[in-house]
């Protein structure tokens, strides 16, 4: 029991010293004032990532998801000026939009329409965004795509001669899915090896067309690479969607039909996900989505922490490359590389469709895995009832028991009320007190110390 304590020790003193090297002083954060959803989101990673006030950035601008090219010059004027009047250019290596930040532009003479198919001019605000202050900066908007600098290095951004910005987005279909995106990522996000598996599906494509043998040429080089590293990994060629996965970190699916069915996979705190889906389609809300396909955002709402995709149709030539994004964001050297250098060394093109959902400095790490006897595990989080009015009962998995933290944030991201709690092992219902509290939104956050984990669900209290 000593050596356990003793084991248990180093490995959070380990995290803790480790984590203290990792800061948000070079990521910015755009923040668009007309939208309250933007405005709450940016206020909450900020707090909760500690970013300097002065990298806010605050714009004003439409709350579509789609602009046209002028809309975009009057975002690219406003995050430019402010970048170089608060002298931030150089300093900030990162940006993040939030949601309610425009994102797809409608590029003059871009169509994915027949008969022109123009879509290879079609582009992603935060794709455009990466050229900011680079030498290709006369590329943004250009007719074309950008080859990129960044494509295939090995270096960390900070150590990297390019002068791209690395550019990510915080969204999902819901306020809350967005703090809880927040919530399970990050710098340092424990994974447990043993039980964490990387999925890549081909669906609706006989085995015997060109079709799935390209993709599944596209992912085999990951495939190998993670089992390599001695990781989990499931190929599924059936027709059919693969459902009900539980302890998923990855998922790339090529799926060649519309398809209104959730994946219902339980989801890894640092998990990632690239849906490559016919028809394209690419929004973060419901009543945009006319065809009812399954799409990024609905995965992000089972608990996926972040993804990349394609706001319209796509060469499957300028696609991720599979092999380096997972060989290096699966990297488990104590110098990790996060989402972002990940994800942009495997991106081929910038100036393009192409776009990277979550916190840009996640890493995730098995460093306990090996040092803690039994690794306790959060799941199934459901509050009751909600809407409620002077109490809430939480109800959630605990894979062993413990000292739990119950905390209950406002919609500002601002601690309004925590409790610590022992909990059993397996099933247990908390009853929690909401006395003094205003009307609204909130957030319910279950911490366990032990290992890391946090769960969440949103809560209107009436």
């Amino acid at each position: 029991m000593k050596k356990y304590i003793l084991n248990l020790t180093a490995v959070f003193f380990a995290i803790y010293s480790f984590g203290q090297n990792v800061n948000y002083l070079d990521v910015g954060v755009i923040v668009n004032d007309n939208s309250e959803a933007s405005i709450q989101i940016g206020e909450y990673f900020k707090q909760v990532r500690n970013i300097p006030e002065a990298n806010m950035i605050h714009i004003a601008t439409v709350t579509d998801e789609q602009i046209d090219t002028l809309e975009f010059r009057n975002i690219q004027y406003q995050v430019k000026s402010y970048m170089e009047q608060n002298e931030l250019v150089g300093k900030i290596k990162y940006l993040v939009t939030t949601k309610g930040v425009p994102f797809d532009i409608a590029v003059d003479s871009c169509s994915v329409e027949a008969p022109s198919h123009s879509f290879v001019y079609c582009s992603s605000v935060e794709s455009e965004l990466a050229l900011l202050f680079s030498n290709d900066s006369t590329e943004i908007l250009s007719s074309n795509m950008v080859q990129n600098p960044y494509y295939s290095s090995t270096s960390h951004h900070s150590q990297n001669p390019t002068d791209l910005m690395l550019v990510s987005r915080l969204d999902g279909k819901t306020i809350g899915d967005v703090l809880s995106l927040i919530d399970r990522s990050g710098p340092q996000t424990f994974v447990n090896k043993e039980i964490g598996k990387f999925v890549f599906d081909v669906s609706f494509i006989e085995d015997t067309e060109p079709t799935f043998d390209l993709f599944k040429g596209m992912m085999q080089p990951a495939i190998d690479t993670l089992n390599n590293y001695g990781w989990n990994t499931l190929f599924d060629g059936s027709y059919e969607v693969p459902s009900n996965l539980d302890h998923v970190l990855g998922f790339v699916g090529c799926i060649w039909s519309v398809n209104p069915d959730p994946l219902n996979f339980t989801w890894e705190n640092g998990s990632f996900a690239e849906m490559i889906m016919t028809p394209p389609e690419f929004t973060f809300y419901d009543s945009m989505n006319s065809l009812e396909n399954l799409l990024l955002a609905d995965l992000i709402h089972e608990g996926c922490v972040s993804g990349s995709g394609y706001i319209h149709a796509y060469f499957a030539s300028q696609a991720t490359d599979y092999g380096i994004f997972f060989s290096r964001y699966t990297d488990e050297r104590a110098d990790a590389y996060n989402l972002a250098e990940s994800y942009y060394m495997a991106t081929q093109t910038l100036s393009w469709m192409n776009i990277l959902v979550g916190d840009p400095k996640t890493t995730i790490t098995t460093v306990n895995s090996s040092s803690v006897e039994q690794v306790s595990m959060l799941s199934n989080i459901r509050l009751f009832p909600n809407p409620a009015e002077r109490n809430v009962n939480i109800a959630f998995n605990a894979g062993e028991a413990g000292n739990f933290r119950v905390l209950l944030y406002d919609q500002m991201g601002k601690l309004q009320k925590q409790q610590v709690r022992f909990v059993e092992s397996g099933r247990n219902e908390l009853d929690f007190d909401l006395t003094g509290l205003n009307p609204g939104l909130y957030v319910v956050r279950i911490f366990e110390p032990q290992s890391g984990l946090v769960i969440s669900e949103k809560l209107m209290l009436r």
